[in-house]
């Protein structure tokens, strides 16, 4: 049998569109379109631009239907981001960025409304203003005119399928990063909508991945495409396609880092509630237990701020001069919040460096050790959380996306955690987008097919703990800078 599907990969910093050509269990991927995600700052706040995320995706389209008798595509996205759509089903502004500052401060205004205790133990989700309920909070708080013209509330990927279908759904996977769902039902949470005084009928209809959602509209002159609800969740899509039947950890890795594990059932005890882990929706009802934490957002911020200094480096050119530094110089949280925001990364890392009297590194390959080896460390930190609040030893983890081609952090991992690294599907989140459409066409049987089909086809690399011993020693100094020790 032969079939293609088309998967949009929506990532902060560029969007993609694959083609995945199924015939007779083999799978080629084909990158058909690529573009550039830029933040748009508009009266000082940073929003993302609809208009070219949807022109994208048209022209995203239009090359695929060129070349191949397209069945169906799919949309995934980042989480917790939205539009707006008034009652005439007009968008009423672009989506803010979650990285724009008008959340701060948000969460000291909800525990007048409901404990922070209250709120994990509701919603199972990693306690972050960046989340849906808190910056819905400071739409309703800080924009109340807007907030009155509010119809429904749609999800990035939601919003791109409405706009490219006129549907109004809300997928369960990318609905769960909101901080706004049960987490046993995975319905939505009327009760504590009410409680914080969110209006519940701006929240649509919730559906299942593989919902076949409706069909390209026909103004747009394009074929009648179905479009699929997909897991919408990049990370989502990007475990579904781990190369494992076992209980498993994973780090999808990109410009945001997910380590967690994946379960029958969540997990909201206090253990998890101290290590703020989240409970969010995987596909056939499964949870992702897991925590958010920063991945290559300061690799990337640190290589546009030495471009914009006229010093092109490629990563094999970063990985030479890291590996040729002294190794733990220095070492930074990579999730404290001066870390969120764009802007001179090397002298924010620097004045880190100052303030917690370490080292301060100079030259390029110290700057980008000095990440390559924290991210490592936030890694091991954020398993050890993990494996505590499960209760279960794990002895390999898997890496996907992005940073799984990055031999350096691999190797890192690997001797920071003492555990086998797994590393790869790179193209994680797009094969999972493509593995949800071919089970919703009923070419793959389920999950577990997918996956054993999945280690066939998919190249991965294993790599094993080469120096345990001296990370081992340089971890008791992390914790210290981390200002906590595991419980």
């Amino acid at each position: 049998m032969n079939l293609n599907v088309l998967a949009f990969d929506f990532g902060a910093s560029s969007g993609r569109a694959i083609v995945g050509k199924y015939d007779d269990h083999q799978l080629e991927l084909e990158e058909v379109h690529r573009f550039e995600n830029k933040m748009l700052e508009k009266n000082g706040t940073l929003h993302w631009n609809t208009e070219y995320l949807l022109e994208n995706i048209l022209v995203g389209i239009k090359k695929a239907t060129q070349k191949y008798d397209i069945k169906s595509l799919g949309i995934d996205t980042w989480g917790v981001d939205f539009g707006l759509i008034d009652a005439s089903g007009k968008l009423l502004d672009d989506p803010v960025h979650y990285r724009d500052e008008r959340t701060k401060g948000s969460l000291k205004y909800l525990e007048n409304l409901i404990s922070k205790e209250a709120l994990y133990q509701r919603t199972g989700n990693q306690l972050m203003e960046i989340n849906t309920l808190f910056q819905l909070l400071t739409v309703k708080n800080k924009q109340p005119e807007l907030f009155k013209k509010i119809d429904k509330v749609l999800l990035m990927p939601d919003l791109m399928n409405y706009l490219l279908t006129g549907e109004k759904k809300a997928e369960q996977s990318i609905s769960s990063t909101t901080q706004l769902m049960n987490p046993y039902t995975k319905k939505w949470d009327t009760e504590l909508m009410e409680q914080v005084g969110l209006p519940t009928h701006i929240f649509p209809e919730l559906v299942k991945e593989g919902n076949v959602l409706g069909v390209i509209k026909e103004e747009f002159n394009l074929p009648q495409i179905e479009v699929i609800n997909v897991c919408e969740h990049d990370t989502a899509s990007a475990v579904l396609s781990v190369p494992s039947n076992q209980n498993f950890l994973f780090i999808s890795c990109g410009t945001w880092s997910l380590v967690g594990t994946e379960l029958a059932e969540p997990i909201i005890s206090k253990k998890a509630e101290n290590y703020n882990l989240t409970n969010e929706s995987g596909n056939n009802e499964t949870t992702r237990f897991l925590k958010n934490c920063t991945g290559l957002w300061i690799v990337q911020e640190l290589k546009r701020y030495y471009e914009a200094q006229g010093e092109n480096y490629s990563y094999e050119e970063i990985t030479d001069m890291t590996n040729k530094k002294m190794p733990f110089k220095c070492l930074i949280d990579t999730d404290d919040p001066r870390f969120t925001s764009p802007g001179n990364m090397k002298q924010k890392i620097q004045n880190y460096a100052r303030e917690t009297n370490q080292v301060v590194p100079e030259t390029p390959g110290e700057l980008f050790r000095v990440v390559y080896e924290s991210l490592a460390f936030k890694y091991k930190y954020t398993t050890l959380e993990i494996i505590d609040a499960v209760g279960q030893e794990f002895d390999t983890v898997n890496i996907v996306g992005g940073g799984s081609k990055s031999s350096l952090l691999c190797q890192m991992v690997a001797d920071a955690t003492g555990m086998r690294v797994c590393a790869g599907p790179v193209e994680a989140t797009a094969i999972g987008n493509i593995i949800q459409q071919l089970l919703t066409h009923g070419v793959v049987e389920n999950i577990y097919e997918a996956r054993e089909w999945i280690k066939k086809i998919c190249q991965v690399t294993y790599y094993y703990p080469e120096r345990k011993v001296e990370w081992e020693d340089q971890f008791s100094r992390y914790q210290k800078l981390l200002n906590k020790q595991l419980r």
